[in-house]
């Protein structure tokens, strides 16, 4: 696509129009497992608009929401994606992770002072709403289109699996959407992932393996606690645990260090976190725990077999002297993607043209999180990240989300650009 034809397409994009969308996908709450509503707001949405809809239903009740503009044939094809489910739920139940809830925390968008706050902004509704503008922005300017653009709002990416008592809707996450969106027909020859990037750009993300260890011991009345000779209360399966979390938190730090994943976007850094523990009843405490989880999030480099992760850890909590049992209840390969040169030129190309430079290269953080770039690209879609981030301390400390308004539209502009680039490029074949 010239750059007049670009210059006309980008005039169709509306400030105002994308700031509305972006505060209305925020006031719907939409935490993993309760998607819906915020799939049928979508697909009204670009209904108004003339763009076909799909509603493809994961689960009773929560359906991928996906739109199409067709090309008119012999060009590649993009789909723009971005997931609708919310991290946290902005209620009480988020306490326990985050310890207090933020006003930008909760399913209510704030618009002021040039940003706009609420519960997913960040990740993912700001960088939603931005593919959705731009889709429509191309509908409209007319310009026509080699490929077809897909554009994708998916359930499921939040990174949550089923174990023990956790179960159902709200327990599926972690690519569930982008994978039955693909093994389901929605595929195309490049992938872009709207996700926060800090306007950054990888197409390298690692895997992970989720685990949970058991510690076993007796159920005890108070007034019968037996100690060891050391004092230490040995049938408690807490107590039992203690040890091996020590074991697995400095393995961690040797873990980290040790693996490290250099390719030409950046630096993947696998971490592992100690996400949770569950052993007795709050209410009755006057009984010592016959059993005690502990879960893990390892990070996994891209080549390295999950079931390798399993057995080492295995191997760090037997030197621990205590019985421990190891389940794996969640795994997902790391990929680098191949054959992404294409999308990754139009996406940096598109990102100069819009800020005046080039990307800045993605921090190891940024770069070591998963996401669904990695399902793309082990099905062998070449895909890659990129998108806006928010400002405060999403990650660290307080929890805040929010999202500079210029930097939404700055992204929807990118995502036109690049959309148009590839899917007015002409297949050889």
């Amino acid at each position: 696509m010239n750059q007049e034809t670009q210059s006309l397409a980008l005039k169709y994009l509306k400030r105002d129009r994308l700031v509305q969308l972006c505060a209305d996908l925020v006031n719907i709450p939409s935490p993993t497992g309760q998607e819906g509503a915020v799939a049928n707001y979508i697909a009204g949405w670009l209904g108004q608009f003339g763009i076909p809809v799909q509603l493809q239903e994961v689960e009773d009740g929560r359906p991928n929401v996906i739109g199409k503009l067709k090309g008119s044939g012999g060009g590649f094809s993009l789909t723009l994606n971005a997931h609708m489910d919310t991290s946290f739920s902005g209620t009480e139940e988020d306490l326990l992770t985050l310890g207090e809830i933020s006003e930008s925390g909760r399913p209510q968008a704030t618009v002021e002072e040039g940003t706009i706050s609420g519960l997913g902004v960040n990740n993912d509704k700001g960088p939603l709403a931005a593919i959705l503008e731009a889709t429509v922005a191309l509908k409209e300017s007319g310009v026509s289109l080699d490929g077809d653009l897909v554009v994708a709002g998916v359930v499921g990416e939040v990174g949550k699996a089923p174990v023990g008592r956790h179960k159902g809707r709200v327990a599926r996450g972690k690519g569930v959407g982008t994978i039955f969106l693909v093994n389901h027909g929605v595929v195309t020859d490049y992938a872009l992932v709207a996700e926060p990037s800090s306007f950054a750009v990888t197409w390298a993300l690692p895997g992970v393996v989720y685990l949970r260890l058991t510690t076993r011991g007796r159920s005890t009345y108070t007034s019968f606690t037996r100690r060891n000779e050391e004092g230490v209360s040995y049938e408690n399966a807490i107590v039992t645990m203690l040890p091996v979390l020590k074991a697995i938190d400095q393995w961690g730090a040797r873990y980290q260090k040790e693996r490290r994943c250099r390719f030409p976007g950046g630096e993947i850094i696998p971490k592992v976190n100690i996400g949770a523990i569950e052993g007795g009843l709050p209410i009755k405490p006057n009984h010592s725990p016959a059993v005690c989880h502990a879960y893990l999030d390892v990070r996994v480099l891209p080549g390295v077999k999950p079931l390798d992760v399993l057995r080492e850890v295995e191997s760090v909590v037997a030197q621990v002297g205590a019985s421990v049992e190891a389940e794996m209840y969640l795994s997902q390969h790391g990929c680098i993607g191949e054959g992404v040169e294409p999308l990754r030129e139009a996406v940096e190309t598109a990102h100069e043209t819009v800020f005046g430079a080039p990307p800045p290269r993605i921090s190891p953080e940024q770069t070591s999180m998963w996401n669904d770039v990695n399902v793309y690209n082990s099905y062998g879609i070449p895909s890659l990240k990129y998108g806006p981030s928010g400002i405060g301390t999403a990650y660290r400390k307080k929890r805040e989300e929010k999202l500079a308004i210029d930097d939404l539209f700055r992204a929807a502009q990118v995502y036109l650009l690049a959309a148009s680039t590839i899917c007015r490029g002409k297949r050889s074949t």
